[in-house]
């Protein structure tokens, strides 16, 4: 079982929920494991998916932007604008257009309660945006926690203001207008079309085609229309 997998376990709430998890043994078993893991993880190979940076030809890069050059590939004829920031682990692909403000491969928002105290969890995981994504400004977009990628499809469509967080899959042809967030693990089908200003919770599941209104929240799975 990968680390990613036990680590879902452990956070269901058939295992969260349970009397032992929350006897005062367990609550510092987990405390103090998370503490080691958060100290150990970065200090390791886990860490380093993309082993050696390449930058490609003809790209057009701001030079306000913040760029971990030697772990992120950049494709060709890309436009990266100013004051963007693109952590290690960041796969980009051809004809790429990031706008003024983007942060990608940020930590996720991974908060574990225990012991009386909020843990954030160390991210391990990376972002691959394939050819001829355009993102808007201030968009922000959250690495993977373990072992997949955060992705996002070719020749999607992400305006300006939108928080995609870890591990979720965006197919191609998607596009997510201004001020929308995407919950961590969800996974949205090609041709989806996602309004201004929605919220989708953790884990959700939109099928091929699906089109979400202005507005909406959204907590259930849509199968593709």
């Amino acid at each position: 079982m990968s680390l990613q997998k036990i680590f879902q376990k452990l956070k269901s709430a058939e295992v969260a929920d349970s009397w032992l998890m929350h006897t005062l043994v367990m609550q510092h078993v987990v405390k103090n494991g998370l503490l080691v893991f958060n100290y150990l993880a970065p200090k390791t190979r886990l860490c380093q998916r993309v082993k050696a940076g390449s930058l490609g030809k003809g790209n057009s890069i701001h030079p306000s932007a913040i760029i971990d050059y030697d772990h992120v590939i950049i494709g060709d004829s890309c436009v990266i604008g100013k004051n963007v920031v693109i952590e290690k682990n960041t796969i980009i692909g051809d004809q790429v257009t990031i706008e003024e403000g983007v942060v990608i491969g940020s930590e996720g928002f991974e908060l574990r309660r225990a012991a009386g105290q909020i843990i954030p969890v160390v991210h391990l995981g990376g972002v691959i945006i394939h050819d001829n994504v355009r993102i808007g400004s201030h968009t922000c977009i959250d690495k993977s926690s373990f072992s997949e990628y955060t992705e996002i499809g070719a020749s999607s469509i992400i305006l300006a203001d939108v928080e995609i967080g870890h591990n979720v899959k965006i197919g191609q042809h998607v596009t997510i207008a201004e001020s929308t967030m995407i919950g961590g693990y969800s996974r949205i089908a090609n041709g989806v079309n996602i309004g201004r200003r929605c919220s989708l919770s953790d884990s959700l599941s939109l099928g091929e085609g699906v089109v979400i209104p202005d507005g909406v929240v959204l907590t259930r799975e849509i199968k593709s229309t």
